[in-house]
């Protein structure tokens, strides 16, 4: 879609942006913006969407949001004490 619309300058803003949806941004000239609906409970501050599951989760910052391009995949490191699984892993039921 971000392809088709920017061989006729078309803009797109996708939404509820988050990290998997910035670097696409980047990459294409036709994504203006980005939506962030992030806001803490009351309104006052803007918090990470993922919550605590990233260690460095990019935030906007007087209306930007700065990408490290030096570290690999989507750019953020995994809080592994805080991953919480649904159910015990236990290799014995695999």
């Amino acid at each position: 879609i971000v392809a088709l619309a920017s061989a006729y300058d078309i803009p797109i803003i996708p939404h509820g942006s988050s990290i998997y949806s910035y670097h696409l941004q980047y990459a294409f000239p036709n994504l203006p913006m980005s939506e962030f609906l992030i806001m803490s409970s009351d309104g006052s501050s803007i918090v990470p969407y993922f919550g605590d599951l990233f260690s460095d989760e990019p935030l906007p910052k007087d209306g930007w949001i700065h990408l490290d391009a030096k570290k690999p995949g989507f750019g953020v490191t995994i809080n592994k004490s805080n991953l919480r699984r649904p159910y015990n892993r236990d290799e014995k039921a695999i």
